[in-house]
């Protein structure tokens, strides 16, 4: 299942990463402005934040395998009909293209975290979820490494979202034989197996603890972290190709190229953080929720704090060499994946199996909103100021600082819905 899980996380980002690169010739064939780029970014968003709360309510009850599968099948067909929208020559067709890959692609994580739930031991969380985090890092590295191959082979930008949709679709043979929901659990691809009964949804509505879910101050600070870290790596995965393109006039090529290894050393930095956090936690004499709750906000800081440095350093002079903003970036998502063990971990840890799914969906909406509206807002802000990228990271750098307080002023580890 872990592998399965990791050749998800891959997918969604290989799709979501591809619109990034391809961004770049894409605007320069149809001489697209910094503000109408931000809202083909931020519509994978849109699409993503309408579907995160249905989705979470959905795995409340439904096959989490089945959801998975129908969440690759349309992000796929929504990536393959990316390019025919642009052949319409109508900016609203790929607009609604991107909120479908978005919004598919919106069961991922609420997806895995049921199935970490029923998988994986409480102590080996923390991995778990680095594991996961890796297997984006690893779908980013591909489009970063294979897009600009793939566009110089083919002559055209449009090949790697009909190349990278294929493999999607090609992907849910082998997601439907092996995937479990549990692992007592035997696969089926009977539809029957999902519990589609209206009154059993409006059950979900009524029986989901809201009113705690708002007033609790650990989740305020997983939504706050959360919040932060969205915007962070929204901004990252949508503007830094055409960072490197506008700032130091680099082709696709050569800036894919600078891309891949702060997504290398995020891998690394998470598969570091999520082992070092699990011993941490198995080696207490007694586990108790204050210990549990040192941890997660000590990684957290360094998940938000880290790259708060390193953007406010960029920002305050962008370098006149391409390779020292990306040693800046890098470090900086180096530092961005402790997560992992932050507010990552954190989910499972407030809800049992049957909330949790929900409660990520919860803490992720508003996340979401506030992860689109920065994509967006980096746009106008290009626009507006001659593309001056100071401005960018140093917005960037102060909404990590703020994220990262917060969670490490009101996060506690307490279990509060089962």
């Amino acid at each position: 299942m872990m592998v399965l899980i990791f050749a998800v996380g891959s997918l969604c980002s290989l799709d979501r990463v591809a619109m990034s690169v391809a961004l770049v010739p894409m605007s320069q064939e149809m001489g697209i402005s910094d503000t109408v780029k931000g809202s083909i970014s931020s519509f994978f968003s849109v699409g993503y934040g309408l579907a995160i709360l249905p989705a979470g309510l959905l795995l409340s009850r439904l096959s989490p395998r089945l959801i998975m599968a129908a969440g690759i099948c349309l992000w796929s067909v929504g990536t393959i009909a990316t390019p025919f929208t642009i052949a319409q020559g109508d900016v609203g067709l790929l607009l609604g293209a991107r909120a479908l890959v978005g919004a598919s692609e919106s069961v991922v994580v609420p997806t895995v975290q049921r199935l970490l739930s029923e998988f994986v031991k409480p102590e080996k969380k923390s991995f778990a979820i680095a594991i996961v985090f890796c297997g984006f890092q690893f779908g980013t590295i591909m489009a970063y490494s294979l897009s600009p191959m793939v566009i110089d082979y083919f002559s055209d930008w449009r090949s790697v979202f009909i190349l990278y949709g294929g493999a999607g679709l090609l992907f849910l043979v082998p997601w439907l034989m092996l995937a479990k929901d549990s692992p007592a659990a035997i696969p089926s691809t009977k539809l029957n197996f999902l519990y589609d009964n209206i009154d059993q949804a409006k059950q979900i509505l009524q029986a989901a603890p809201w009113k705690k879910f708002i007033q609790s101050r650990g989740v305020v600070a997983m939504f706050l972290a959360h919040a932060a870290n969205n915007w962070g790596l929204y901004n990252n995965l949508s503007w830094t190709p055409t960072f490197y393109s506008e700032q130091y006039g680099l082709n696709v090529k050569e800036s894919a190229v600078l891309l891949i290894v702060p997504s290398i050393v995020g891998a690394i930095g998470g598969l570091a953080a999520g082992s070092v956090a699990d011993s941490a936690i198995q080696n207490l004499e007694i586990v108790t929720d204050d210990e549990i709750t040192r941890i997660r906000r000590s990684f957290q800081a360094v998940g938000l704090l880290g790259p708060a440095i390193c953007l406010a350093i960029l920002a305050s002079r962008i370098p006149e060499e391409p390779w020292v903003a990306q040693t800046l970036f890098a470090i900086a998502v180096g530092f961005q994946s402790f997560n992992a063990a932050g507010y990552g971990a954190a989910n499972q840890e407030k809800a049992g199996p049957k909330w949790t799914g929900l409660l990520y969906s919860v803490t992720s909406l508003p996340s979401v909103m506030v992860g689109t509206f920065g994509v967006y807002l980096t746009g106008e802000i290009l626009d507006a100021t001659n593309q001056n990228w100071s401005y960018v990271w140093g917005l960037n750098a102060f909404i990590y600082a703020l994220g990262g307080i917060a969670f490490a002023t009101l996060y506690d580890s307490r279990k509060e819905f089962d």
